[in-house]
């Protein structure tokens, strides 16, 4: 008799089982995703191969490599928003919205880089990292 295992426990013990199966699949999508948006070896912006070996880093504070293009169009974006008059003539889609793209990306990428900082975020990439071992 004492070897009798509960229904109850055992329907216990699955269903944890599930829900860690589940969490885990979670975490681990979510570890991809964070990877992912900031790959060394692609451009932060468009997602094309970097090739340059020197790629362009838009600040320390910010660390994302961009392509020569996407350098070329932050710079431009840089130099729309000091107020100074531009060095080159923009074309007419530099326009308002345009600028309203870079600046919501940038902001998305500054909170990105913050939670990925976060001693919460490393724990959990910690973790994750100890359960593939």
């Amino acid at each position: 008799m004492a070897d009798i295992i509960s229904i109850d426990e055992r329907l216990k013990d699955q269903r944890e089982k599930r829900l860690s199966d589940k969490k885990k699949r979670r975490l681990d999508s979510l570890r991809l995703v964070m990877q992912c948006t900031s790959c060394p070896h692609k451009c932060a912006k468009c997602g094309s191969q970097l090739e340059t070996p020197a790629p362009r880093v838009l600040s320390p504070e910010l660390p994302l490599r961009l392509c020569a293009g996407c350098w070329e169009e932050y710079q431009v974006f840089r130099e729309s928003q000091s107020g100074a008059p531009a060095s080159v003539e923009l074309e007419p889609y530099y326009n308002a919205a345009w600028s309203e793209v870079w600046k919501t990306w940038l902001e998305y990428q500054r909170r990105l880089h913050r939670y990925r900082s976060s001693p919460e975020f490393l724990q959990l990439m910690v973790e994750l990292s100890l359960e593939g071992d």
